[in-house]
């Protein structure tokens, strides 16, 4: 009844996407989806990895602090790329971003919606 009230009225109400109810079902759903948001966080830790190197790198070369300034703001502008790359990726279960709850970006190891831990589709299932 609530409904039909709210659909008269021109509002539609949220519904569950298909492939996110698929995927409380599908393993395989899961686990393609937990792959990618794996890739994606890889993607951020080499960024940071790639950091120390790179600078180290750039003042035997200059010599100088703002020689390599410059080298320092484009490894900030990739990193920041990577950040927003792995922050808009989806939860295979819930359909929320994996890694953002509100306006906050956690790198934690489980959903910060529905706690699907990282590794869910490398368990072995008995």
């Amino acid at each position: 009844m609530e409904k039909e009230k709210l659909q008269e009225s021109g509002s539609e109400m949220a519904e569950a996407p298909v492939d996110v109810v698929e995927a409380e079902i599908d393993p395989a759903v899961i686990s393609a989806g937990l792959s990618k948001v794996r890739r994606r966080r890889w993607v951020v830790w080499s960024v940071m990895i790639v950091y120390l190197p790179t600078m180290w790198t750039t003042q035997k070369i200059t010599h100088s602090f703002s020689g390599s300034m410059p080298v320092f703001f484009i490894w900030f502008l990739l990193l920041l790329a990577a950040m927003g790359y792995s922050a808009v990726a989806r939860c295979p279960r819930c359909g929320n971003y994996y890694h953002v709850h509100g306006m906050i970006l956690l790198y934690l190891r489980r959903c910060l919606h529905c706690q699907l831990p990282l590794n869910d589709d490398q368990k072995p299932r008995f």
